[in-house]
């Protein structure tokens, strides 16, 4: 009797390592890495110290060539490059990326030399499981998509509109109700790239660099994204950004995954809270009909030194996993602590979906949760593009 073919999978939060030694940059935690049969990361910045900086843009990133052995050590075996830092300093430095990346033999997707190669799938194979790989970017700073003939990344527009909430002559000031959506014909392209590619792979797996930065609650163009895209064929959606832990929902039994966090940020940007210390691997098996058995593992940022897990038992560990059922809950997602791991699987409960507005209070988020005082615990890293803001 032939066994059907499984294949296990890891992915994390955004990876941005500028001081860090490449030597031991996932710490522990690249044993398990390396255990799985598949993983991928998003690399949130260059890898190269080529270029220069680019202009108008207020806050630039960027790693060393050597930060590509941190990767090569964990044997990750694909890197997202669809952001809104991989172009900080310019086409140079992307170039430079991804020459590094092909030398030591790391695909990518997400960006490349034109619109053709930013759009295109990643197609590999494990365990007699075929996998196909999808990068788009929502945050998308001017100049930085791709074009026939300019280098960049895979665009993915979104539009906003702000609207009163209540009768502003009543309660002028108020906070107004934001409300985003995807632009047509970007959401078109997303969704035909993604039927096509499930015609000829097992498993789909799409990453969009998405939502607000330091926000944890989920804007309809990320749940009008994921939806699509598991329309299309998609067994999972991935999305990052947002720099803290953030809803994990299912739509037709396959997960939606807005925001695992920062795994490797040692930039510490002038708003990061406490908030930013906290964010969670996310594992599975893929088959041949998709995901299952799918789980978090809480984790420490790696700022300045090598992430760690902190599981369950842990305060950092219990705050994850609370705030994973926090968000996750209203979207009809159970949360469930077994042993070291953080269960998340589809409920029969009625989801209670909630909708980003003025008073986020009023939908079940104590307003504790979108900010928080607390200082990081590590000594401020600055970042490589401050020397240029004098």
């Amino acid at each position: 009797m032939t066994s059907t073919p499984t294949c296990s999978f890891l992915t994390g939060g955004d990876i941005a390592p500028e001081q860090i030694e490449p030597a031991g940059m996932f710490g522990a935690l690249a044993e398990l890495f390396r255990g799985a049969d598949f993983t991928f990361l998003n690399v949130e910045h260059p890898l190269s110290q080529k270029g220069t900086p680019v202009r108008g843009k207020r806050f630039l990133h960027r790693g060393r060539n050597e930060h590509v052995q941190g990767l090569v050590e964990a044997g990750v075996s694909a890197i997202n490059l669809a952001n809104n830092h991989i172009l900080d300093f310019g086409d140079d430095a992307l170039l430079d990326t991804i020459d590094q990346l092909d030398k030591n033999r790391i695909p990518y997707f997400g960006a490349g030399a034109n619109i053709d190669v930013a759009s295109a799938p990643l197609i590999t194979e494990k365990n007699g499981v075929k996998i196909g790989l999808l990068g788009y970017t929502s945050t998308l700073p001017t100049g930085f998509a791709a074009g026939p003939r300019m280098a960049g990344v895979n665009p993915l527009r979104v539009r906003t509109a702000y609207r009163p909430a209540y009768n502003l002559d009543e309660l002028p000031g108020t906070a107004p109700i934001i409300e985003t959506w995807p632009a047509a014909e970007d959401l078109s392209r997303l969704t035909s790239q993604v039927s096509a590619l499930k015609q000829i792979v097992d498993v789909v797996l799409v990453y969009v660099h998405w939502g607000v930065s330091m926000v944890p609650q989920v804007h309809e163009h990320q749940r009008t994204i994921g939806q699509a895209a598991i329309d299309a064929g998609a067994d999972a959606v991935f999305g990052g950004h947002q720099h803290v832990v953030s809803a994990v929902e299912f739509h037709r039994g396959k997960p939606i995954v807005h925001c695992t966090g920062d795994l490797v940020f040692d930039v510490v940007e002038p708003w990061f809270d406490a908030s930013t210390e906290r964010n969670f691997l996310f594992g599975a098996t893929l088959t041949k009909n998709g995901l299952v058995d799918c789980y978090a593992l809480g984790c420490r940022t790696g700022i300045g030194r090598a992430p760690t897990l902190q599981p369950p038992g842990t305060p950092i560990g219990d705050r994850i996993a609370a705030d994973l059922k926090l968000f996750s809950e209203p979207y009809g997602t159970a949360v469930d602590v077994s042993g070291d791991r953080i269960r998340l699987s589809p409920s029969a409960a009625q989801p209670f979906v909630p909708r980003f507005g003025a008073a986020l209070h009023t939908m079940g988020y104590p307003s504790s949760t979108l900010h928080e005082a607390a200082p990081i615990a590590q000594a401020p890293v600055k970042s490589s593009g401050e020397q240029y803001l004098k």
